[in-house]
C-alpha cells in the first residue's frame, strides 16, 4: 500500500514537472518568435554577424575573395536564463564587458 501511495506521489511530481517545462517553453517559443531580440539593451543579441573578406590574386591573374561570416549563435535556454536572471536583478545602465 505504501509503495503505491509513493509511486503515485511520483508521478504526480513528475507529470507536474514535464508539463510546466512544456508550457514554459511554448510560452517562450510564441513570445520570442517576433523576428528582433527580445531584448534590445542586451548588446549580444545586437551584435549581428561580423563578416572578413580576404582577397588575394593568383600567378594566372585571377583574384580569389573568400568571405567569412561569424555568427554568436546563442542557445534558447541561455536566453531563458537572461530573461529570469534580469526579473531579478533589474540594471538599468549599460552592459558591463566582462
Amino acid at each position: 500500500m505504501r509503495a503505491a501511495l509513493w509511486n503515485a506521489r511520483a508521478a504526480l511530481l513528475y507529470s507536474l514537472g514535464g508539463w510546466t517545462m512544456l508550457g514554459a517553453m511554448l510560452h517562450y517559443n510564441s513570445t520570442s518568435s517576433g523576428g528582433g531580440p527580445e531584448n534590445e539593451s542586451d548588446h549580444q543579441a545586437n551584435q549581428g554577424a561580423h563578416k572578413e573578406v580576404f582577397t588575394r590574386e593568383n600567378v594566372l591573374g585571377f583574384k580569389v575573395t573568400t568571405i567569412i561570416t561569424y555568427r554568436d549563435v546563442e542557445p534558447p535556454i541561455t536566453r531563458l536564463l537572461r530573461r529570469v536572471k534580469s526579473f531579478f536583478d533589474p540594471n538599468d545602465g549599460p552592459p558591463s564587458e566582462n
